[in-house]
């Protein structure tokens, strides 16, 4: 009888991700932190950043951590360094009115880029909220995509942006993470985020004495986690979250 060949080994895909909230790249009293060296030493595939600053409209800190490690980079501005929401104690330079906003920072081959409306929250300083969605290029072909966000501190806010943005993803296509500050604790985000799960858990707010975790990496069933941890205290008033996912092929 004629010897069976071994199955074919099937390829696993994976991808790091990184979410962190650099609030404006400076600490709570407004002393400028290392914002580069802790975003770079997360050493992800993808790097979320929300708050990253352009001060006068200028290339930013998310240019130079794209730099560093040979990324490209795409930014989504949501609002002027003259907006009253802008951290206390944030010295403006003078000149040109400079923006803030979403940063992506990807390794990987860039496919497709979106740019989703998630509406304004009452009593938000932030005129409208957006997700910034990168679709990567695995080294398999296969592909993800991945969604920056920064959801309203509004409590009423949050969960409806979120909502959106999954229903967004879902519209594309294909595996899916949602990363970002979503200003809202895990167990309220599953109710509205559901066929998704933390890919991240533990305390990320504020940074020096965390109690809550309001940055999270939410994940698709088609990906799996094989680590996953919440950073140190670098500056921010966030700590950072970072994970390694796993895309495996369907079985043949």
């Amino acid at each position: 009888m004629p010897i069976a060949p071994d199955p074919p080994v099937r390829r696993m895909d994976t991808l790091s991700i990184a979410s962190f909230n650099t609030h404006w790249g400076v600490t709570l009293t407004g002393r400028p932190f290392d914002v580069v060296g802790a975003a770079v030493a997360l050493d992800p595939d993808v790097l979320v950043l929300q708050e990253s600053w352009r001060p006068n409209g200028e290339p930013g800190y998310a240019a130079t951590i794209a730099a560093h490690l040979g990324a490209s980079l795409h930014e989504l501005p949501m609002m002027s360094d003259r907006n009253p929401a802008r951290p206390r104690h944030l010295v403006i330079p003078a000149g040109p009115t400079g923006d803030c906003g979403l940063a992506v920072i990807s390794r990987r081959p860039v496919t497709a880029r979106h740019a989703f409306d998630l509406g304004h929250a009452p009593g938000d300083a932030i005129p409208r909220r957006f997700g910034l969605a990168v679709t990567v290029a695995l080294a398999s072909g296969a592909s993800v995509t991945v969604a920056g966000v920064h959801a309203s501190h509004r409590l009423w806010g949050s969960l409806p942006q979120l909502e959106r943005l999954d229903h967004a993803l879902r519209s594309l296509g294909g595996p899916s993470v949602i990363a970002g500050d979503c200003n809202m604790w895990g167990p309220p985000i599953a109710t509205v985020l559901r066929g998704r799960r933390r890919a991240v858990r533990g305390r990320t707010w504020p940074a020096p004495r965390p109690h809550s975790q309001i940055d999270h990496i939410w994940i698709d069933r088609s990906l799996r986690v094989i680590d996953a941890a919440v950073g140190a205290d670098v500056g921010s008033d966030h700590r950072p979250v970072r994970a390694t996912l796993a895309l495996d092929p369907p079985a043949p």
